[in-house]
């Protein structure tokens, strides 16, 4: 499937939409055409079939009335979905009441991380003219509105409105000089960043899914690439009540934007409703024992892993150690702890299906 023809099929998709009936739309798409959705056959095939289907369902639907505008982006390089985002909504004539306007991205994390955080730093007053639908076109698409098309264009076949999300925002020191940045996902310190990292250098060469093999690699060389210290950590709810204090080696720890989240294609690492997990250093041995129940989300009755929610945790570190928010990474020096993790309520919409609707 090329991005042409995905355009071509959201286009006739709205020509009979249903949702936002009553508003004037627009419709960007922004998409990576080297993401795996277009690129790699098995992925494209796969979501062309349920392209196809999604607009013939459509199709049985009457012409919808009010007027839909539906336009094409094509990303370059990394960072481009960011320029390109930031042009469309300083030129977005929608007004938040007789107009909606949707931004779709069509490609993996790094596209729709970019163009969340866009989303996200609109003043206030203006968040509620946007809505953003994540298309599945990567390979992983955990942070995606649904992991098909069926899921992620079928809520333009009913009902639907724009349903405020959290995100989180990572801060580091200010002594470091390092920027804020933000996930919508998953963000997380230590093992899974570094495997994160190893995945995304292997893409740049060899374009797929290559997280598996790096889970399996990254167990036996993570400790041999950085150093397991004590770290300490303190965590609060959204009241301000300490929840947890805590120091030890710790292997990784994680922040969702609420419970029952994956990622790495779809590893359970936060499969209950809490919305942290804190995995304890431990031997070789046992890393290989518990890699497969932590990956399936069967993580009853593991000492090493404490599950807990917070809406902010404190980190102190002492030694270097890779950072990933939705599987874009970097690495966080002595200066940049203590690195805070804070839930924002309500940061940006998503495009969901009305209450009631199926």
């Amino acid at each position: 499937m090329k991005p042409e023809t995905l355009l071509a099929g959201v286009t006739e998709l709205f020509r009979h939409a249903p949702a936002f009936a009553e508003k004037t739309l627009c419709v960007d798409i922004v998409a990576n055409p080297n993401a795996g959705g277009f690129r790699r056959p098995y992925y494209s095939r796969k979501r062309l079939g349920e392209l196809k289907e999604i607009v013939a369902r459509a199709q049985a639907l009457p012409v919808r009335t009010n007027p839909v505008n539906v336009r094409l982006h094509l990303t370059e390089r990394c960072g481009h979905a960011a320029a390109i985002v930031q042009r469309i909504l300083d030129r977005s004539t929608s007004n938040g009441i007789d107009s909606c306007h949707i931004i779709m991205t069509a490609g993996g994390d790094g596209t729709s991380l970019e163009t969340a955080e866009r989303l996200t730093a609109l003043p206030e007053v203006a968040k509620d003219r946007f809505g953003l639908v994540r298309l599945p076109l990567g390979t992983g698409n955990d942070g995606s509105e649904g992991r098909d098309l069926y899921v992620a264009l079928g809520r333009f076949l009913q009902p639907a409105v724009l349903e405020r999300r959290a995100a989180i925002k990572v801060t580091p020191s200010e002594e470091g000089g390092a920027v804020p940045r933000y996930s919508f996902n998953i963000a997380s310190v230590g093992l899974d960043a570094y495997v994160a990292e190893m995945t995304n250098r292997l893409k740049r060469r060899f374009p797929g899914d290559s997280y598996k093999f790096w889970v399996n690699v990254a167990t036996l060389f993570y400790d041999r690439v950085y150093r397991v210290e004590p770290m300490r950590m303190r965590a609060w709810d959204a009241d301000g009540n300490e929840v947890l204090a805590r120091e030890g080696a710790t292997l990784l720890v994680a922040m969702g934007a609420s419970g029952f989240r994956q990622y790495g294609a779809n590893k359970k690492i936060l499969p209950t409703a809490d919305n942290c997990v804190v995995i304890s250093q431990t031997g070789l041995l046992r890393k290989l024992l518990l890699k497969g129940p932590i990956e399936q989300g069967r993580h009853e009755s593991i000492p090493e892993l404490l599950h807990f929610s917070a809406s902010r945790l404190s980190i102190e570190y002492d030694q270097r150690i890779p950072l990933q928010c939705d599987g874009e990474t970097a690495e966080l020096a002595r200066c940049d702890f203590p690195l805070s993790m804070e839930l924002v309520p309500r940061a940006y919409n998503i495009i969901a299906p009305a209450m009631g609707s199926s």
